[in-house]
């Protein structure tokens, strides 16, 4: 016991002889990180603009009894200056059918602002202010070379709070489906990250702009996304030149490739981009192109996935020849496609609702209900094209329900795979109730198949695919 008191107080001695001699390397380490983040607060901030945005109340904004109707709604946003003569990148949402812009500098001086040119599809937008003077200008860095567990921090007006300076790290690059933009390949970041922060920029350790605050999923969700730099970078030239970007569009509707829907469609793995519906002669019906092939490959790219596929036609110029490389029933095509320019985002309608004949001729399978497709049924329903067994029912809960079937909905054809036949998908088309009779004589009980899939919309039929999973009567 007393040689443990001993060695302690000797431990306790040697430690407070030796604190005046060696600094605290942790401290010190702590110290040198706090003086660049503030290294790069103070020149980055400067760049950093607060956005005003007025607009006017909408006949469904108006209050039930509001004594000014036509008073306007106030919201702000952050921006961040690309160049010294006024020239500041934000959201398009930020300025978005807006009245006036006021934009507030870091100086406290205040300018009113003009559109320059906006893109919804990537929810970017440029503004411009006539300062008469030069103003600071942010580094633009190079966002393909951020990496996960990378410093991140958000500048911008959270809640109006002017230039509010938050510290990450990149949590995840390359994120899509988020649902703010039509082409979506955002940087996520932990850096606080709310309302009034869009626009402003996303910095690296560098003070290197590396995005462009977009989106949170929820307030307090403790993650946020920002579009990369690099792509705002392409957009900011054709605005600053026309106003807009213009971008290429193939003309197909397309679908993410599920594994099971891999084997079925006779590919190696999962890549690529299913092809559900085509434009009525667009650019790749013209060029040959079918539903059912998945495009595997646009201009020498091998495509990863649906939102690659966006990404890589949306920045092909329209009118550019593109190379399209396809598969079809395990076989490689190759087109030639000439591109047109994206037309604006159709709105789909649900398929309207079923009325039903009476006392169809029905067939349960795997909790669907079919029929064959008649006129009555076909106008009810906003189909435009003969064929297939009409879907009358589907049990909630059911296989069918999971599979993305429902009341409505017209199979018009599937594709299915025998044991011991290859790598060879085999497709039928489905014309009748007996059609599906047949096939299932063909395929093992309880085999998963491909079905072509179309609903009515007020825009016409769309058609989609989806893995029919233990397919049987």
């Amino acid at each position: 016991m007393m040689r443990c008191f001993t060695i302690s107080m000797l431990l306790i001695l040697f430690m407070s002889h030796s604190a005046p001699a060696y600094a605290n390397p942790g401290i010190d380490y702590m110290r040198k990180i706090e003086a660049a983040f503030t290294r790069i607060a103070e020149s980055v901030k400067p760049t950093v603009v607060s956005i005003r945005a007025e607009r006017i109340r909408g006949a469904a904004q108006q209050a039930p009894q509001s004594p000014h109707p036509n008073m306007p709604l106030f919201s702000s946003g952050s921006g961040v200056i690309i160049d010294g003569q006024g020239y500041i990148l934000t959201n398009n949402h930020v300025v978005s059918n807006t009245r006036r812009l006021r934009v507030r500098l870091w100086d406290e001086s205040a300018h009113w602002a003009k559109v320059v040119g906006t893109d919804r599809y990537t929810d970017l937008a440029l503004v411009k202010i006539d300062p008469h003077r030069k103003l600071p200008v942010a580094t633009l860095g190079d966002s393909d070379k951020v990496r996960v567990g990378q410093w991140s921090i958000a500048v911008g007006d959270p809640f109006g709070i002017t230039r509010t300076f938050t510290v990450g790290v990149v949590s995840g690059i390359g994120r899509s489906g988020v649902g703010v933009a039509r082409y979506e390949y955002f940087i996520q970041t932990d850096a606080a990250i709310n309302r009034g922060n869009s626009g402003g920029p996303l910095v690296n350790i560098d003070g290197e702009v590396i995005g462009i605050n977009t989106a949170i999923p929820a307030p307090g969700s403790g993650i946020g996304f920002a579009i990369p730099v690099n792509m705002a970078k392409d957009v900011i030239k054709y605005l600053r030149r026309s106003g807009n970007f213009p971008r290429g569009y193939l003309g197909v509707t397309i679908q993410p490739v599920s594994q099971d829907m891999a084997y079925l469609l006779g590919l190696p793995k999962a890549n690529g981009a299913l092809v559900g519906s085509l434009l009525k002669d667009g650019p790749a019906e013209g060029a040959g192109i079918r539903m059912g092939d998945v495009i595997v490959r646009l201009g020498g790219t091998s495509v990863v996935d649906t939102a690659h596929l966006q990404r890589l036609v949306g920045w092909t110029p329209p009118g550019d020849d593109v190379a399209v490389e396809v598969v079809r029933n395990a076989q490689n095509k190759k087109f030639k496609v000439k591109l047109v320019r994206l037309p604006e985002p159709e709105t789909t309608g649900t398929p309207a609702a079923n009325t039903g004949i009476d006392e169809p001729e029905t067939r349960k399978s795997y909790g669907v209900a079919l029929e064959n497709l008649t006129e009555e049924l076909k106008d009810k329903n906003n189909l435009t094209t003969d064929g297939g067994v009409y879907i009358s029912d589907v049990e909630e809960g059911s296989r069918a329900y999971y599979d993305g079937l429902r009341e409505g909905m017209v199979i018009r054809g599937m594709t299915y795979r025998l044991p011991g036949n290859g790598k060879t998908p085999i497709r039928v088309s489905i014309e009748k109730l007996e059609d599906v009779e047949e096939l299932l004589k063909i395929i093992p009980a309880g085999s998963n198949v491909l079905g072509q899939v179309v609903r009515g919309t007020d825009r016409g039929e769309r058609t989609f695919f989806t893995v029919l999973h233990g397919f049987k009567r």
